[in-house]
């Protein structure tokens, strides 16, 4: 038993070692934000969620809440990867709290089910969705998936993807 306890307490010391705090200097939508690190500009990408885009329904509020949460403030960071735009993919953390997990909760997030198999995640979008909390105000059928707009061309972004003006 108590060598349990001491690989436990080792995993979550090393995890706590892995995360580095940094200060948000800039938030450019609901999923992307910049900190300095070693003296450099670093760019963001949250892990596990997608956010509205910018031109999408609600992507300027969710750009809003981002900016609210995290903008000059210090939060704890564990880098998973580089994406193809050369982006830190990281696990956030403000005030103890899981930046994903609230943000997917409150509406202004998807769980990005492609990337992520998190069942919590899943299950809290559940919840934004069966509550109407921000994307989900119109419902599921009034939501468009970021990476679905992201595919149509400028026409059908307008027609098809956008059919609640909030």
């Amino acid at each position: 038993m108590k060598y349990l306890a001491c690989v436990w307490l080792l995993c979550v010391s090393l995890h706590s070692y892995s995360q580095k705090s940094y200060k948000v200097i800039s938030v450019h939508d609901g999923d992307t934000f910049q900190i300095i690190k070693k003296g450099k500009k670093q760019s963001c990408r949250i892990a596990s969620i997608d956010a509205p885009e910018l031109k999408q329904s609600f992507g300027i509020a969710s750009r809003d809440n981002l900016r609210n949460l995290i903008l000059d403030k210090t939060v704890l960071i564990d880098s998973l990867g580089t994406d193809l735009y050369q982006r830190q993919i990281v696990a956030v953390r403000v005030q103890n709290v899981s930046l994903d997990s609230l943000l997917v909760r409150t509406g202004f997030a998807w769980h990005y089910a492609a990337y992520s198999k998190n069942p919590q995640l899943k299950n809290l979008m559940q919840l934004s969705i069966n509550e109407e909390l921000g994307i989900w105000k119109c419902g599921i059928v009034g939501a468009c998936p970021p990476w679905l707009y992201r595919k149509f061309n400028f026409i059908n972004k307008a027609r098809n993807c956008n059919r609640c003006n909030y």
